[in-house]
């Protein structure tokens, strides 16, 4: 049997109109994740680019990103309120910069927890989050999608001039984030300064800080070997809390395919993958510094013990500061955890 004419531009419009609904249907979700890091970061590079490609490999093409770095999309201390307004869908959020916002998280500021690597920082982390479930509230405003620390073997006091001992870190004027970092630092006589990391390079060359307390990627990344030729490397120190957080309004709009993907991709597995792509896997850098001329100083064994002596009396002034907040019973589980106990 013939179809008529008529009866054949039906046909093919609504075959049209079938195959521009599925064309539709098959774009990718796109998403915007920002980053207070420069693109060519080592970090971006090698942690936050590849964490994006995975799940974008994983998602079968259901899900692609729009990467802003270097503040282009929102400031770095307001990267928590832009996920939560839904300025960005996702960012990579240092914890370091709200301080106070999760008092008990911020354990793992605090000097001398014990693990080596940020694979295992992560696990206790979560440890902590599923033990103590309050430690999780103060983040109710976003989706979570991974918590991870900075590396302990990557921390660094960044400096103009050689530090070698607590006399020569004395009266200097260190960068830090808030919170933990600013006792730690007046506990072994330096002065705190609070400020932009993208400040001070700027700050370093005209004098009005002394050093940085970062990690390796950062005076690499931020070219501070030009203005700062010292990297003091095995500094008894806390490690800054990470994250990746999402809208919550942006992953519940995911079509289930990619939805699994970030599933996949988050929690402490996510937080190990990106522990060590963040973190331990800078370890080899050290040797970059070097290369463009930077000393990379140790404190010997006996130094180091002064520095640590010097801190130790921070876990207390921590578990006080909960209590008073309202969290004496939580805090010394939280402590033990962190501890690896």
């Amino acid at each position: 049997m013939f179809l008529q004419p008529r009866a054949l531009a039906s046909l093919a419009f609504a075959a049209l109109i079938g195959f521009s609904s599925s064309a539709i249907a098959a774009e990718p979700v796109t998403l915007k994740f920002a980053t207070q890091n420069t693109e060519t970061a080592w970090t971006t590079q090698n942690c936050i680019k590849p964490y994006l490609e995975k799940i974008e490999k994983e998602a079968n093409g259901s899900v692609k990103f729009e990467l802003y770095a270097n503040q282009t999309l929102c400031k770095g201390n307001q990267s928590w309120q832009s996920v939560a307004k839904g300025i960005a869908d996702l960012s990579w959020v240092s914890m370091g910069v709200y301080t106070g916002m999760n008092l008990l998280m911020e354990i793992i500021n605090q000097p001398g927890m014990g693990f080596d690597s940020g694979m295992e920082g992560a696990e206790r982390v979560y440890k902590i989050a599923s033990e103590v479930p309050i430690s999780m509230k103060p983040y109710a405003a976003n989706k979570v999608l991974a918590l991870f620390p900075g590396d302990p073997g990557t921390g660094v006091i960044i400096s103009t001039k050689p530090i070698r001992t607590l006399e020569d870190l004395k009266g200097k004027k260190i960068r830090c984030a808030a919170g933990a970092y600013l006792d730690m630092l007046k506990a072994l006589g330096a002065t705190p300064v609070v400020m932009s990391m993208n400040d001070c390079y700027m700050g370093m060359q005209k004098g009005t800080i002394d050093g940085v307390l970062g990690d390796i990627d950062s005076y690499l990344s931020f070219r501070f070997y030009e203005v700062a030729k010292y990297c003091l490397h095995n500094v008894p120190r806390g490690v800054t809390l990470f994250m990746i957080a999402m809208n919550k309004k942006a992953y519940d709009k995911l079509p289930a395919e990619a939805k699994k993907a970030f599933d996949a991709n988050s929690g402490v597995e996510g937080g190990k993958w990106l522990a060590e792509h963040w973190g331990y896997n800078q370890r080899p850098l050290f040797k970059v510094a070097t290369e463009k001329g930077s000393e990379v100083i140790r404190l010997s064994d006996d130094e180091k013990a002064r520095w640590t002596a010097l801190l130790a009396p921070l876990w207390d002034a921590w578990l006080e500061k909960c209590a008073k907040a309202g969290f004496k019973d939580e805090a010394p589980t939280v402590l033990r955890l962190m501890q690896g106990k």
